[in-house]
């Protein structure tokens, strides 16, 4: 049988299932895209980017399961497939912005993000599953996927893993790690010395999606499936944070976040990227530039 990605008793019973390796035996989930048809025109996929809704494009077009509309409840509620998901390219005359989450379950999520005058792109996303899920394997994969990388490098991430790690070495924490393995590219640590508020940052992202405020302009790439799942499905609970809904992995039985992820890298990265005008929203119109290394915002961590 063939069905296009829905959100009903076909994904429940199929596509769930072949996705934690539980589906029944003589029961196979084979993936189709119209990519694997060689006979179908370049000219007619390109037309298919450009006039279809984003939403339909991903869906029927990329075969996103994941995705659903939104129905309400989101955490970023100006958040718009059509107008801030695009193709968008990785440019080596510009710095790489690398934001980390030190959460392992279900991934280690690494958000890549570039800044070209006042436009914040997300280029491209790394999920380290298990047994990939280390600051060693994702640094790799940094290293592979940008070899000859010499532009600077910006690393970012939830300030309560600064803290030292009693897994590790003594005088080491998770964003010492990560400037080491990352030593090549001359890394500039510009993790906070503790996390923005949750509701704040919230409501002014918000606001740049809505009407591109101060300029600012927001663009994730096409090809960040994983976090342009977490801009649509992560709802907002009764306290204007993020629900965290949570979910049980079938084999190993470990609990975590079930969206929100890639939110959370992508909300480090660009609050500290323009903390001047993270600030100016914060103190209603007001500029006093804030300097690396002294918050004087509130705590809040996510």
């Amino acid at each position: 049988m063939t069905a296009n990605p829905t959100n009903n008793w076909l994904k429940s019973r199929f596509y769930d299932k072949y996705k934690t390796d539980q589906l029944p035996k003589g029961v196979c989930y084979i993936q189709v895209r119209i990519f694997d048809n060689p006979f179908v025109p370049q000219a007619y996929l390109d037309n298919l980017l450009e006039q279809l809704p984003r939403y339909q494009y991903e869906v029927f077009v990329e075969g996103n399961w994941d995705l659903q509309m939104k129905t309400g409840g989101e955490f970023y509620k100006c958040f718009e497939l059509d107008k801030h998901v695009n193709l968008v390219a990785y440019d080596p005359e510009l710095p790489l912005h690398v934001s980390f989450d030190d959460n392992v379950n279900p991934y280690l999520a690494c958000g890549i993000f570039q800044i070209d005058g006042k436009e914040f792109r997300m280029i491209d996303e790394i999920a380290g599953r298990t047994p990939n899920n280390t600051v060693a394997a994702v640094c790799r994969e940094i290293i592979r996927r940008y070899p000859n990388h010499h532009e600077g490098m910006f690393i970012y991430g939830d300030a309560t893993a600064r803290k030292d790690d009693t897994k590790m070495e003594k005088g080491y924490d998770f964003y010492r790690l990560i400037m080491d393995y990352l030593k090549q590219y001359n890394p500039s640590n510009r993790v906070l010395p503790s996390n923005l508020s949750v509701v704040l940052r919230a409501n002014w992202i918000n606001t740049i999606f809505e009407k591109e405020l101060d300029g600012l302009k927001i663009v994730i790439g096409l090809n960040c499936k994983l976090a342009i799942n977490d801009f649509v499905m992560t709802k907002e609970d009764e306290n204007g944070k993020k629900f965290k809904e949570m979910e049980t992995d079938p084999k190993t039985k470990v609990r975590s976040h079930k969206v929100g992820h890639f939110l959370d890298n992508f909300e480090y990265a660009i609050c500290t990227a323009f903390s001047n005008e993270f600030e100016q929203y914060r103190r209603g119109g007001v500029i006093q530039p804030i300097l690396f290394g002294k918050n004087p915002m509130s705590k809040n961590s996510y």
